[in-house]
C-alpha cells in the first residue's frame, strides 16, 4: 500500500473495484488532487511515480535483484 500522493504529498486510499465484467481490482486514489491509479499496472510500470513519504521509494525489481542480504 502506498504511503503518499507523489504529486500532493496527501494519504492515498486504496479502493477495490468491482467491475460487471471483469476481475475485480484495486486503485490507489489521491482525494485532494484526485488522481487515481491502477494497481498494479499503472504503480509499478511507472518509474517516476514515488508513492513513500521519505521520496526514497526503492524500486521493486532493484529489490528482488539485490543479493546483499
Amino acid at each position: 500500500m502506498p504511503e503518499v500522493c507523489p504529486y500532493c504529498g496527501d494519504p492515498v486510499e486504496s479502493t477495490r473495484k468491482m467491475p460487471e465484467d471483469g476481475r475485480p481490482y484495486e486503485v490507489w486514489r489521491c482525494a485532494d488532487c484526485e488522481e487515481e491509479w491502477r494497481h498494479p499496472e499503472e504503480t509499478v510500470m511507472n518509474r517516476e511515480l514515488d508513492f513513500s513519504e521519505s521520496g526514497e521509494q526503492l524500486s521493486r525489481r532493484d529489490a528482488d535483484t539485490d543479493l546483499n542480504w
